[in-house]
C-alpha cells in the first residue's frame, strides 16, 4: 500500500499566568505529559478542532491568540506520520482533567516533567524561546545550510587528520567538546574522491552520535570498509578530495513526488536497500525514472523493483560540501 501524506492535529500552547503553560498527563498511548490536542477531524478547521480538544482535555473555553508553528517531521509521533498545527491561547477558570486526560497542570519553564511524549519538549522549548526573543523556529529546510563557513571547515579538518592518523597507524586526534550543530546528533555520509573518481563512501542516517564523530567514524568506513575499494594507503591521503553530506530525516514519499538533484533517494525491499546522496543525479545527469532504476540496481534489484508495493522509496535533503568549496 503506498504511504499516505501525514494526518494532521491541531495542539494548544495554553498560556497561565507566572509564565506557564497547561500540560496533560495522557490517558493512552504514547504515555507522559502533552500538550492539549488531537487529531483534526474531516470537515472541520484546524482552529475548531484546536480549541474543542482544549475543552475537552482540560474543561476550559480558550481563545487562540496566534498560530505559532506547524510541526510534521515524521518521526514525531511513534504511531504514524503526523504534522501539527500549534497555536498559542488563553483561558479563564481552573482546568479540569477530562477525555483522554489523566491529569492536567501548569508547568512553567523550569520544572517541565521528564516523560513529554512525541516532540513536544522541543515544541515548549521553541515556545518560552519564543517568549523570550520574540523569535519563532525556522523552517527545517534550512538545515540544508545551517553549519557556518567554520563548522565545515572544522568537520572537514577531522575527517583528513583521521584518516591521516588511522593510515599511518597512530592514535586517532581526540574530539574536541564542540558545542552548537558539530555536538548535535546527526546521520552523514562521507565521500572520498581521488583523481576526479570516487575512492570510497559510506554513511548513516542514524542520529545516535555527535555530528563530529559522525565525521570521524564514516570517514574511517569510506577508507577501509567499502567493499567496492580496495583500503586506503597512506600515500593515497594527500591526493584525496573529502566530501561530506550532513543529512536529514528520511521521509516515505511516492515515486512522483521524487526531485532529482534535491532529494537523495533510499529504496528497499526486503533485506535489499540502495541509497544515492542528491549530488549524485546532478552529476550523473539522471531524471527521475533513471536514479529510481539506478537505485534499484545500487541496491541489487531489479530496475523496476521501486514498482512493487511493498517497495519503500524514501527520500531526503543534505548538505553537503568540500574541500574545494
Amino acid at each position: 500500500m503506498p504511504p499516505q501524506g501525514p494526518r494532521a492535529a491541531a495542539d494548544v500552547l495554553i498560556e497561565i499566568p507566572s509564565q506557564r503553560i497547561l500540560l496533560i498527563r495522557r490517558r493512552n498511548p504514547p504515555a507522559g505529559w502533552a500538550l492539549p490536542g488531537g487529531f483534526i477531524e474531516v470537515g472541520e478547521c484546524a482552529e475548531i478542532a484546536a480549541a474543542r480538544e482544549a475543552f475537552e482535555e482540560t474543561g476550559l473555553d480558550v481563545e487562540l491568540t496566534e498560530l505559532f508553528h506547524v510541526y510534521s517531521e515524521p518521526q514525531r509521533d511513534p504511531r504514524q506520520h503526523t504534522l501539527s498545527i500549534v497555536y498559542i491561547a488563553t483561558a479563564a477558570g481552573e482546568p479540569v482533567a477530562g477525555d483522554d486526560a489523566l491529569d492536567v497542570r501548569a508547568f512553567a519553564e523550569d520544572d517541565l516533567p521528564g516523560d513529554l511524549a512525541f516532540d513536544h519538549r522541543r515544541i515548549i522549548a521553541d515556545y518560552f524561546h519564543y517568549r523570550r526573543s520574540g523569535e519563532r523556529p525556522a523552517p527545517l529546510v534550512r538545515r540544508r545550510n545551517r553549519l557556518s563557513h567554520e563548522e565545515r571547515r572544522t568537520l572537514l579538518r577531522i575527517a583528513r587528520e583521521t584518516l591521516l592518523a588511522a593510515c599511518a597507524g597512530e592514535p586517532l586526534p581526540p574530539l574536541e567538546p564542540y558545542s552548537g550543530a558539530l555536538g548535535e546528533a546527526a546521520g552523514a555520509f562521507v565521500s572520498l574522491h581521488r583523481g576526479g573518481e570516487l575512492r570510497g563512501c559510506i554513511g548513516t542516517f542514524v542520529r545516535d552520535r555527535p555530528l563530529q564523530q559522525v565525521v570521524r567514524d564514516m570517514a574511517l568506513a569510506a577508507a577501509f570498509d567499502d567493499p567496492r575499494f580496495p583500503r586506503l594507503a597512506l600515500a593515497e591521503v594527500g591526493s584525496l578530495r573529502i566530501e561530506i553530506s550532513v543529512l536529514s530525516d528520511l521521509c516515505r514519499t511516492l515515486a512522483e513526488a521524487v526531485v532529482p538533484g534535491f532529494h537523495g533517494v533510499s529504496i528497499a525491499l526486503d533485506a535489499a536497500k540502495g541509497v544515492f546522496l542528491p549530488q549524485v543525479a546532478v552529476e550523473a545527469g539522471w531524471d527521475r525514472a533513471t536514479l529510481l532504476a539506478q537505485t534499484c540496481l545500487k541496491a541489487g534489484l531489479p530496475v523496476d523493483a521501486w514498482r512493487e508495493p511493498d517497495a519503500e522509496i524514501s527520500v531526503f535533503t543534505a548538505e553537503v560540501f568540500g574541500e574545494t568549496d
